[in-house]
C-alpha cells in the first residue's frame, strides 16, 4: 500500500503548476478520510468482539438476559424502598387527620377568587343604561346585556329598569336572551302590577 501511496503522490506531482498544488490536497484528503474509515472499521469491530466475549454464554442473541438483569434491578430497588418506606414505631395513631383535611379544602375553595362580583364597581346608572339600550342584536351586545342584566338581579335593582325594557325583556322576539332573564323580567313586572 505504501508503493501505491508514492506513487499517486508523484503522479500528482507531474501536472500542472496552477493545478498540482489543489491536486495533492485532494489526494491528502482522500487518503485521510480513508485511513478514517479503516481505522474506525477496526475499532468498530473490536468493541464488538469486547461485547460478544462479555456477554453470558457468548450466544447468538445480543440481548438473551435483558429481562432477567431488569427484574433483578427492579427487585434491589423495591427491596431496598420498602425496608426505608416501613415506618420505625408501631403507632396506632392515625397518621393523617381526613376531617382536618377536609375542612381546610373547605375554607380553601371559600378563599378562592370570586369571579362573579367583577362589576360591584359599575355605578348603577351605567348598568341601568346598558341594559335599556336594547337595539343591538350582535352577539357581543347580547352578551353585554345578560351579564348586566344578571348583574342587577343579583343586586336585586331591578326596580331601577324601565317597565318598557323589562317588556322586550319578557317577550325576547328571536329567543335573544335566556330563559332566566325571561322570568326575572316577568317577575319584576308582577311586583309592579301587584302595586
Amino acid at each position: 500500500m505504501n508503493s501505491s501511496l508514492a506513487e499517486i503522490i508523484l503522479a500528482a506531482g507531474n501536472s500542472d503548476e496552477d493545478h498540482s498544488f489543489w491536486i495533492q490536497m485532494l489526494v491528502l484528503v482522500v487518503l485521510g478520510a480513508v485511513v478514517g474509515i479503516i481505522s474506525l472499521t477496526r475499532t468498530r469491530a473490536k468493541k464488538f468482539k469486547a461485547q460478544k466475549q462479555n456477554r453470558p454464554g457468548g450466544g447468538s442473541r445480543p440481548y438473551k438476559h435483558a429481562g432477567e438483569q431488569i427484574r433483578a434491578v427492579k427487585d434491589k430497588y423495591v427491596e431496598f424502598f420498602l425496608k426505608t418506606a416501613q415506618p420505625k414505631t408501631d403507632s396506632q395513631e392515625l397518621l393523617f387527620d381526613f376531617e382536618a383535611a377536609g375542612k381546610v379544602e373547605a375554607d380553601k375553595q371559600k378563599k378562592e377568587r370570586d369571579l362573579s362580583s367583577g362589576m360591584e364597581i359599575l355605578d348603577l346608572d351605567f348598568l341601568v343604561k346598558v341594559v335599556e339600550k336594547t337595539r343591538g342584536k350582535n352577539k357581543k351586545n347580547v352578551t353585554m346585556r345578560q351579564l348586566v342584566f344578571n348583574e342587577l338581579v343579583r343586586r336585586e335593582q331591578l326596580n331601577a329598569i324601565s317597565s318598557k325594557t323589562l317588556n322586550i325583556y319578557t317577550i325576547n322576539k328571536g329567543n335573544v336572551y335566556s330563559k332566566n332573564i325571561q322570568c326575572e323580567a316577568m317577575r319584576e313586572l308582577t311586583k309592579r302590577t301587584k302595586h
